[in-house]
């Protein structure tokens, strides 16, 4: 079993919506959540959903500084994390070539 596997949803908060410039056609932003006392700041690029802008897109929309989140977990490594009730489905294809990885260099 996987980190991805089993997970949990914390509450979480709003740190910075903003930047100069937008990343994957949104602003940048970031959010804090703790889990078992320890504190975690994450920015949306960091998280398990990084792959997906649409998904980016859709849990930023219209947030503010502030704003609470809901935040999965994985219930073995917390830092692996995304915003909202658990992490967007990965198309075949990335999971395939993901795999690819761990063949090692051809």
């Amino acid at each position: 079993m996987s980190a991805m596997d089993m997970g949990q949803v914390v509450p979480g908060y709003v740190t910075f919506v903003g930047g100069e410039t937008s990343w994957a056609g949104r602003q940048f932003m970031s959010f804090s959540y703790s889990v078992n006392g320890q504190r975690f700041h994450k920015s949306l690029n960091e998280t398990v959903d990084a792959w997906s802008t649409a998904t980016l897109r859709k849990v930023s929309y219209g947030l503010r500084v502030g704003d609470p989140v809901a935040v999965w977990c994985s219930l073995t490594d917390p830092e692996l994390c995304c915003i909202g009730e658990k992490p967007a489905e990965k198309p075949a294809i990335l999971r395939w070539i993901e795999s690819l990885g761990s063949l090692g260099p051809l």
